[in-house]
């Protein structure tokens, strides 16, 4: 069953539900969003008994913001247990200590950050909502010097975007702090299936503009990726599968490689990469329907696959606002100067990025040997798309 919820469905996500007659829950954001759409609905009321009557019954979210549905509904299932442990990162690093003990992490009450003593802290470190999403609020800090102009940093930060989220996507009453993990960041869409053994469904590097950077802008995915990351990422995956009970579960990963070492950074239970983007990007690279391999309980042949389009990288571009303009003031972006910086597009999503933090999503091919293209965008604060704004 999916669980379709705000903000975002992609048009190849709706024209899936309606092909495969997946069946769809009903809410009021569901049935609007799905508008001209004909798709296999029930209600609320019949998902809630479909599930008390099987419990290996499958749900399949496209966000963040579905999470609550099930939280409410079924408020004390291993199912709700399981997404609560994985959304809330201290509770998810007190599961993965097991794997790496040495590593430093500690919660913290919002109102009690002030009071912290920063010399207790092993710098550099993240801070970061303990329950979030998107980056938002997410801060790297390399020394003391650093704390507490970092926390007016929160507070401003915290102001602009309330609201914005349900709490059970981004709530700003706990934080965590953490140590660093050094490396290259990955983000695999993968499930686990019945017997909780990872399937691989797609999976990308995260490209950063510095080491301070922690934005969403710029992911990639390739064969050589594939080649050199797919076995020591898929045996990563297996411990933190049989450590956390992961059965029947999809989920967006994100990890760090460090000289061979891997660690996780986060789950994201039930889902894809948010907003519709890393799963869909899928169609382009690897030629693949994720929600349909999804479903029919598809496993890729990744030698085959690999053999695709070697001479090639698919990139997803998270065009996040960055220009220090908030989006309530800017009244026109060039979307199409913007996609004239790659040579070959693939798709543009627009979003409305006077209510959200973000003017959409780029995909698109670039030359396995020659990312500049990317690395233009990758260190673009996006300004000079600004047609005009006003100051309000």
């Amino acid at each position: 069953m999916f669980l379709i919820e705000a903000p975002f469905v992609s048009e190849f996500l709706k024209q899936t539900l309606e092909e495969f007659n997946i069946s769809v829950i009903k809410t009021v954001y569901a049935e609007q969003a799905l508008q001209g759409y004909s798709v296999n609905f029930i209600s609320e009321l019949e998902a809630v008994q479909a599930y008390e009557s099987d419990k290996q019954l499958h749900f399949y979210t496209n966000s963040e913001n579905a999470l609550d549905w099930i939280l409410q509904n079924f408020p004390y299932s291993d199912l709700a247990r399981k997404v609560a442990s994985l959304k809330d990162k201290v509770r998810f690093r007190d599961v993965l200590v097991e794997l790496h003990p040495k590593y430093f992490y500690e919660g913290c009450q919002y109102s009690e950050l002030q009071m912290l003593e920063p010399d207790s802290l092993p710098f550099p470190v993240i801070l970061k909502p303990s329950v979030g999403f998107f980056s938002l609020g997410v801060q790297k800090i390399d020394d003391q010097d650093k704390w507490l102009e970092a926390l007016t940093d929160l507070d401003t930060m915290i102001k602009s975007y309330g609201g914005l989220y349900p709490s059970g996507v981004l709530d700003n009453s706990v934080f965590i702090i953490e140590a660093v993990i050094p490396g290259d960041e990955f983000a695999v869409d993968c499930y686990f299936d019945e017997q909780g053994q990872v399937v691989i469904l797609n999976m990308m590097k995260h490209l950063f503009a510095s080491g301070d950077d922690v934005n969403d802008r710029v992911y990639v995915t390739s064969p050589s990726i594939m080649t050199q990351y797919l076995e020591p990422i898929q045996n990563y995956l297996n411990k933190l599968g049989s450590l956390f009970a992961l059965k029947n579960f999809q989920a967006h990963v994100e990890i760090r490689i460090n000289d061979g070492d891997l660690a996780a950074i986060e789950i994201n239970p039930l889902r894809f990469g948010g907003w519709c983007s890393t799963a869909d990007l899928a169609q382009y690279a690897w030629g693949m329907n994720l929600y349909e391999a999804l479903i029919g309980g598809f496993r890729p042949d990744w030698n085959e696959l690999i053999t695709r389009d070697p001479e090639h990288v698919y990139a997803l571009v998270v065009l996040n606002n960055s220009t220090g303009v908030p989006g309530s003031e800017i009244t026109n972006f060039d979307y199409d100067a913007l996609v004239r910086t790659v040579q070959e597009p693939l798709e543009l999503r627009k979003t409305d990025f006077r209510k959200f933090p973000l003017f959409g999503f780029l995909m698109c091919r670039v030359p396995a040997g020659d990312l500049s293209e990317l690395e233009g965008l990758l260190h673009s604060d996006l300004r000079e798309f600004i047609l005009s704004h006003h100051s309000g």
